[in-house]
């Protein structure tokens, strides 16, 4: 096996024809309007920045309504008719149509069982264990270990999907999605599930229903579900039989097969939701209240230690070699945050797999150190953001004396403050690049502004001294008082993994806009309640999570459109609000795609039409080259090499334990 291919090599070896993009659509039910979820692109596109694949340019023009509405009814047809047609492949398509690296196969005879695949991870950046509360990517990583979805991701940038509870669903016409549970997946043989009873169509009803409704034990309504507007995006459910699940909506939605593939849309049994319920949110640290259908079963959590797992011996998936997964007999997430610990753990075999938050500077000292050692890159998924402005007009402030955000020359001026080039240095040692916002980040290249355009943007600019000028003229038009201190909210991870990091964004600040700004340091856990309550202060650079689809609709309208469940900071513009709600219902992709552009002009303010009246709270810095590498024993499947939310890809994979290099 190659030990030198990386990420971007690898996207462009195994780039997919439309043909077989189509294939693959069809066998996952999307057809072919729904490639808006993979961003499907030209044949000929080489570019190794890209990850998504490229659709051919289209003039940046606003859709035309009568030209939207032609095409709807053509496609929406269309779309039936390739499910119909292309569904038959899905059992029997040749291996190398879902894959095209040779890393990926591995010989049946070469695998064997056990040992301990270990992990550094930041273990206190955890919300809820609950999985349908939970945002964090930390959590999301560890529970793709253990729980399992209705279907799921096998390569999110290729756009290939698979069957995980269920078959990928037949779609019959264009509201109507069809899944069979019929995978033989099995709860826990643990409590509330003793046995390990089947799992059906009416639990996955259930599941589906819980994040629906959105209310807690008592019936009140619960804004922790954040996931809740995609899925009321179901306007109905149906279970004829114990292995039919049917899903409807009220009209053609581009987006709707984004709702069982969304992170936290795990499938647990209506046993812990009865009796876990509001405990999944009252006691987040208790990692023993899971139930769930996966490989692995965690039995700790601790904020300073970590997390462990152990093999499920009744999971209910084969391998390769036709035995029972998992390989290994246990998983480990140790606590570690610090870039020198997490390298000197990867050198002591602490942990066997390598990244964040290693530098590529400290993976290319050990890759000279341990030559035979496999490494690739990860475009990392985590947008940095400029900061959080909380449109909130009800809230006084930090101080009392009222919300400076609610005047977007201010929103914008610590916007612009804010040296992109400088924090691509300070994080990411220059392994990086400007994103424009964080549902689109650079290497999500079809659905982004094209980059000419993002870097003439203010802000994204690399002529600090014009962004500077703009901060300014907008700080003193805004009329905000410089002798007025502004507090700031950074979680204690952020400062912990790049000690300095604050004080960096301080001088940007002071530099720029000659005000006093100082950080309240808090965990994630006071952060996000500050979040849901609508009182965040608002923040300097620092993480958001990665997006849920390479497709921003969804994003959009959950984080853009009043009453969306992740719209906590009171964003409110009409022009967004018609945008986003238009791509949900245009089955066209290069409509879609034009209209995504208008929608980041507006929230980056620089929409002809609307200047900053519509800028959004939190535009982005910029995203990560993350390296990765892991240790020889170590057989990971080349799809666990994507952005974000993909940690179940592991399942397939096995530690060699005979190598010499394994720790006894």
């Amino acid at each position: 096996m190659s030990s030198e291919r990386n990420y971007w090599q690898r996207m462009r070896r195994s780039r997919m024809s439309r043909r077989a993009l189509l294939r693959a659509s069809g066998r996952a039910g999307v057809g072919a309007a729904g490639l808006a979820l993979v961003g499907c692109g030209d044949d000929d596109d080489d570019d190794q920045q890209t990850v998504a694949q490229r659709a051919p340019q289209q003039q940046d023009q606003p859709a035309q309504q009568p030209a939207m509405q032609q095409q709807q009814t053509t496609q929406q047809q269309q779309q039936a008719a390739d499910t119909q047609a292309q569904a038959a492949d899905q059992q029997d398509a040749p291996a190398d149509d879902q894959q095209s690296d040779p890393q990926q196969t591995v010989s049946q005879s070469n695998i064997v069982r056990g040992g301990d695949l270990r992990f550094s991870t930041p273990a206190a950046t955890h919300d809820y264990f609950d999985p349908h509360r939970g945002v964090f990517g930390p959590t999301q990583f560890w529970m793709g270990f253990y729980m399992n979805y209705l279907i799921r991701w096998r390569n999110k940038e290729q756009g290939i999907l698979e069957a995980d509870v269920a078959s990928l669903p037949e779609i019959p016409d264009e509201e109507t999605y069809i899944f069979a549970v019929d995978q033989g997946a099995r709860f826990w043989d643990r409590y509330p599930t003793e046995g390990g009873r089947e799992v059906t169509a009416e639990d996955v009803q259930i599941n589906f229903q819980r994040q629906i409704d959105a209310v807690d034990a008592t019936g009140t309504e619960d804004g922790t579900f954040l996931g809740a507007s995609s899925f009321q995006k179901t306007a109905s459910t149906d279970v004829p039989d114990n292995q039919t699940f049917i899903a409807r909506t009220a009209g053609p939605d581009a987006t709707w097969m984004g709702v069982p593939l969304r992170p936290f849309s795990w499938i647990t049994s209506p046993e812990a939701i009865q009796e876990f319920g509001d405990r999944w949110r009252d006691e987040p640290t208790n990692v023993e209240l899971s139930s769930g259908t996966g490989p692995f079963i965690p039995i700790s959590y601790d904020a300073d230690i970590g997390v462990d797992m152990i093999r499920n011996e009744n999971y209910w998936k084969l391998g390769v070699d036709g035995q029972a997964l998992p390989y290994y007999d246990s998983v480990t997430h140790s606590n570690l945050t610090d870039p020198t610990a997490v390298e000197a753990a990867y050198r002591g075999k602490e942990i066997f797999v390598g990244g964040f938050p290693l530098s590529t500077v400290q993976a290319d000292a050990i890759l000279a150190d341990f030559p035979d050692h496999r490494s690739g890159q990860i475009a990392f998924g985590f947008t940095i953001i400029t900061g959080g402005a909380n449109f909130n007009p009800d809230w006084a402030g930090e101080d009392g004396l009222g919300n400076p955000w609610i005047d977007r020359r201010f929103a914008q001026a610590m916007h612009v403050a804010v040296d992109r080039y400088l924090m691509i240095d300070a994080v990411y040692l220059g392994s990086g690049k400007p994103s424009g916002m964080g549902e689109t980040p650079w290497y999500n290249a079809f659905w982004a502004i094209p980059e000419e355009e993002l870097l003439a943007t203010p802000g994204f600019r690399p002529d600090r001294a014009a962004d500077i000028e703009e901060a300014r003229a907008l700080l003193d038009a805004s009329g905000y008082d410089r002798s007025r201190s502004l507090t700031l909210i950074a979680p204690d991870i952020w400062e912990g993994t790049y000690p300095g990091i604050l004080e960096t964004e301080v001088g940007m600040y002071r530099e720029a806009l000659d005000i006093d700004v100082t950080f309240d340091v808090q965990p994630y856990t006071v952060i996000l309640q500050r979040w849901i309550e609508g009182t965040y202060p608002g923040q300097g650079p620092q993480w958001t999570n990665p997006p849920s689809d390479l497709d921003p609709t969804t994003s959009y309208n959950n984080n853009y459109v009043p009453g969306g469940s992740t719209n906590n900071l009171y964003y409110d513009f009409q022009p967004m609000t018609d945008i986003a709600q238009e791509m949900q219902t245009t089955l066209d992709l290069e409509q879609r795609q034009s209209m995504a552009h208008e929608a980041q002009r507006i929230l980056l303010g620089t929409h002809p039409d609307y200047g900053l009246e519509g800028i959004a709270n939190s535009p982005a810095v910029m995203n990560g080259i993350s390296p990765a590498l892991w240790w020889p024993f170590v057989e990971r499947p080349d799809d666990s090499l994507q952005f974000a939310h993909a940690s179940h890809r592991y399942d397939e994979g096995w530690i060699d334990v005979n190598h010499p290099d394994y720790p006894a």
